[in-house]
């Protein structure tokens, strides 16, 4: 009797589990969450400059935009779903007279984005009504960007134009700003994710990864139908 009654409740979870994949296939997701950019914030202290200190600086302040991801999931079955994420950090460094034994920098600023690009695979083992549990992993690039804002650099700018005879619109373009940017393999491997449902379309989700681009994250989602 227990066994019959086992089977005839895992066969109807099946089929509901089906019959909700197949009415909303296409999931679109907003999130937000922890990574690695997200330690850096607040006061920094000062450090003094002494016989084995490389750098100096008077006063700092560290800051980070929260880490964004934007996620649009397609089922192609009741248990597997493929879909793309776009995610976005940065994280900016403010240090006040900032010197070395060798050269004084002045106010310097670093700011360190990364816009995320990746693909990925998900597995569902539960999907059913108003919840969804999977699994998954993200494969992907990292596209980085470092600029450095110098005020001392910004007044030897100054000084090359005004020698040159002016130039305000070259100065303009320019700026006061060295940076550059570079690509990295981007891998996330998706251990534990849920979404549940608060109306037929709208709800909230959670995921807690290892890799890039976050850790931990919590966010909304929208899922509506198309069928396969």
């Amino acid at each position: 009797m227990k066994k019959t009654f086992a089977f005839l409740f895992l066969t109807f979870y099946g089929l509901v589990a089906i019959a909700q994949n197949e009415d909303y296939p296409h999931v679109v997701s907003v999130q937000s969450g922890v990574s690695l950019f997200s330690p850096f914030r607040g006061t920094i202290t000062s450090s003094q400059e002494s016989s084995d200190t490389t750098f100096s600086f008077s006063s700092g302040s560290a800051s980070n935009f929260p880490q964004l991801n934007v996620a649009y999931d397609y089922g192609v079955n009741h248990w597997f779903s493929i879909g793309g994420a776009i995610s976005y950090n940065k994280t900016t460094l403010d240090l006040k007279d900032l010197k070395s034994s060798e050269q004084n920098y002045g106010n310097v600023k670093l700011g360190v984005s990364r816009v995320t690009l990746g693909a990925r695979a998900l597995f569902h083992y539960g999907n059913a009504g108003r919840v969804d549990m999977y699994s998954g992993f993200r494969l992907g690039i990292g596209i980085w960007s470092v600029k450095v804002n110098s005020s001392a650099l910004d007044d030897k700018i100054d000084e090359v134009f005004k020698e040159a005879g002016g130039g305000g619109i070259w100065r303009s373009l320019l700026g006061s700003r060295l940076g550059g940017s570079f690509v990295m393999p981007q891998v996330q491997v998706i251990l534990f994710g849920l979404r549940g449902y608060v109306t037929e379309n709208i709800g909230i989700n959670g995921e807690l990864s290892v890799g890039s681009p976050y850790f931990a994250s919590i966010g909304i989602n929208y899922r509506f139908g198309g069928g396969y």
